[in-house]
């Protein structure tokens, strides 16, 4: 498809997908290159050629005659082939776009469907330059170090649901994640922030175009500190921001963190938008708050209430006591810890 912004689209091999998942597949094992050559349906010339692409994009491949070929090491950073595997490997069939450069992958997730694209599908960055969150706010998401990503459904669904997708995403995407980090304890600043010790490590932004109360498209993008290193931040978010490097020690695959996200949001959407969900968000949503029992102030175009957060309605709204003993239902609007 072609593009017409200037974005560069680094479009997957297949064959290097194929190759991929052979060796990958079975890491201990050698794979020789005449299976590799009928796997593919290419000369052995043709597959030594490709392996030597694998080799310039950063994986380690070891070579020994009479025995094949096997991978020692993967980029940690994006790759278009990696991606693709990784997410197909999770068994998600969620198409992935990669642009080294964009200026908002929820941008290009919009410029993708008018150009006629069908969702799903996914719009995966390592630097944005104009990266947004809610209200206006510019994200900062200059890092290669980090991924930024968006994914697009086309529901044409009622609306009614839009609220509780992003929290339910949330969920989804934390519980996913702290399988990696277990030592850490991930928690959702509602609505849409991603905090670990008191300090924010993504952050989520769900767009979408409702015609007559009927969703047409939705967008849901996410951008995640990973590996970079929060004394690099600007100023004002170096004290505020982490990454999941800087929580765990480790450093990560950018690819895996990205099809992890990318599997979630895709149950995100199938359990609370497509099915009726089992599970109720409220409950679902208790251990992971980090505002249960916190002293806020929520602020709106029409109000600003000061209490205490007390959990979360089944349609997302933010429940807050005031000092009167009063609840307050919060369906849009800032919050912030009380000072």
């Amino acid at each position: 498809m072609n593009q017409i912004h200037d974005y560069k689209l680094i479009a997957s091999d297949p064959d290097a997908v194929a190759i991929l998942s052979k060796l990958l597949n079975n890491p201990d094992n050698f794979t020789s290159g005449s299976e590799l050559s009928s796997i593919l349906g290419v000369s052995r010339p043709a597959v030594w050629g490709k392996l030597e692409k694998l080799r310039d994009q950063g994986f380690k491949v070891e070579a020994l005659r009479n025995r094949g070929y096997r991978i020692l090491e993967k980029p940690l950073q994006h790759n278009a082939q990696l991606l693709e595997y990784e997410t197909l490997a999770k068994g998600c069939a969620i198409p992935c776009l990669y642009f080294p450069e964009i200026d908002s992958t929820n941008s290009e997730a919009e410029r993708q469907i008018s150009y006629g694209r069908k969702g799903p599908f996914a719009i995966v960055s390592s630097h944005q330059s104009k990266g947004r969150g809610r209200l206006g706010r510019d994200w900062f998401s200059a890092s290669k170090e980090n991924s930024y990503l968006s994914v697009a459904f086309e529901p044409n669904l009622p609306a009614k649901d839009l609220q509780a997708f992003t929290l339910w995403a949330g969920i989804y995407i934390c519980r996913a994640l702290q399988k990696l980090i277990p030592q850490a304890s991930l928690q959702i600043k509602w609505p849409n922030d991603l905090f670990c010790q008191g300090r924010k490590f993504a952050g989520m932004l769900t767009e979408a175009k409702i015609d007559a109360d009927c969703m047409r498209s939705l967008i849901f993008g996410i951008g995640i500190n990973i590996n970079s290193n929060p004394q690099s931040y600007p100023d004002p978010l170096k004290k505020t921001a982490t990454s999941l490097q800087a929580l765990s020690g480790t450093e990560y695959s950018l690819n895996t963190i990205t099809a992890e996200l990318i599997h979630a949001i895709e149950h995100a959407y199938e359990y609370s938008i497509l099915g009726n969900p089992g599970e109720s968000l409220a409950k679902a949503w208790s251990p992971l708050s980090s505002l249960c029992g916190q002293s806020v102030n929520a602020t709106s175009a029409q109000s600003s209430i000061r209490g205490t957060a007390c959990g979360i309605e089944e349609s997302g709204a933010l429940l807050i006591k005031d000092a009167t003993g009063a609840i307050h239902s919060i369906h849009a609007g800032d919050v912030q810890l009380s000072k």
